[in-house]
């Protein structure tokens, strides 16, 4: 694909809004999930703990020890802060991670699209060479070889008409050939 549009990054954000979307919604349920799983593990091994009278506070003060009367009013509002900070950086890393995914996926199928209408003269290349290198060189390489194809096929048909002027059943499936050929750029 050799026509430039302007880059707008940011207002593009989402090209393939499906697929972005799946990709974000199941990191942010990972990371809901496991702050969820964090949260009750902390409440149950707390309460476990007090009940059975084993839970030690972190300080060597009794005095303070005593007018702690619950950890989890320390504890907990620190563990919801860190998930809370975890559930934003997912969200960044989903945010990241599906544009990464989206944008080669966008690129082949606008470039599917410009060869299904003809255009063998169509190119896919990405700013990011090393990610996509090896895919978009084949699909490259793989356009260059019908190309030629069909560049073989037009000569062989200009030297049929030739050879076959005189023979008019052959002359008009000569015509439908080129009339099939015109609708393909390969030149």
């Amino acid at each position: 694909m050799t026509d430039k549009i302007t880059r707008q990054p940011i207002r593009h954000f989402f090209v393939k809004k499906s697929i972005q979307y799946k990709i974000i919604s199941e990191i942010l349920f990972v990371v809901f999930l496991t702050a969820l799983l964090t949260t009750v593990t902390v409440s149950l091994v707390y309460n476990v703990k007090s009940r059975n009278g084993s839970f030690y506070y972190m300080s060597n003060d009794t005095k303070q020890d005593i007018e702690l009367k619950n950890i989890m009013e320390v504890v907990l509002p620190s563990v919801i802060g860190a998930q809370i900070i975890s559930m934003l950086i997912g969200l960044g890393i989903g945010l990241f991670s599906s544009r990464k995914i989206a944008v080669p996926i966008y690129k082949f199928e606008k470039w599917v699209t410009t060869l299904k209408t003809g255009n063998l003269l169509a190119r896919i290349e990405f700013r990011e060479k090393e990610d996509m290198e090896d895919l978009t060189h084949e699909c490259n390489m793989l356009v260059d070889f019908y190309r030629d194809k069909f560049v073989q096929i037009n000569e062989a048909l200009l030297r049929l008409e030739q050879l076959a002027s005189n023979d008019p059943k052959t002359r008009e499936r000569i015509a439908e050939i080129k009339q099939t050929l015109q609708k393909v750029t390969f030149k």
